[in-house]
């Protein structure tokens, strides 16, 4: 049986819009999460290699500039062990951001059903 074109046009549009209600929460759970990770994964690994908190603990005890004596060790220590430090802090607040950014991506879809719902139930009464 042959439909006409507004009738198949119509039935592809409701499966269309029900599908992708239904198949949006499942993809974003599922594909959308792994993308997601990877990509947190890159960025993660990116600035941790800015950051390059290793190479500076490897040098520790390299004097700075060639400079062999006694000062110039003494001062290359500290200013490397403070380096350390403060990028130490930079990379917990990466690892802080980086979680942050997870928890979120989690979490707005839920929000926003409830969000939805809310205001639809809250305009019928």
């Amino acid at each position: 049986m042959a439909q006409s074109i507004a009738t198949q046009g119509i039935r592809i549009f409701f499966v269309d819009l029900i599908g992708g209600l239904i198949g949006f929460p499942v993809w974003w759970y599922t594909k959308g999460l792994v993308r997601w990770v990877k990509g947190l994964k890159r960025f993660f690994n990116g600035y941790r290699g800015v950051l390059g908190v290793g190479v500076w603990v490897k040098n520790l005890f390299v004097p700075m500039y060639g400079s062999y004596d006694i000062a110039g060790r003494f001062i290359s220590f500290f200013v490397r062990l403070a380096m350390i430090v403060v990028r130490s802090f930079g990379w917990v607040f990466l690892v802080i951001i980086t979680i942050l950014l997870f928890a979120a991506y989690l979490i707005v879809p839920i929000i926003v059903i409830g969000m939805i719902l809310y205001h639809s139930i809250g305009g019928i009464f």
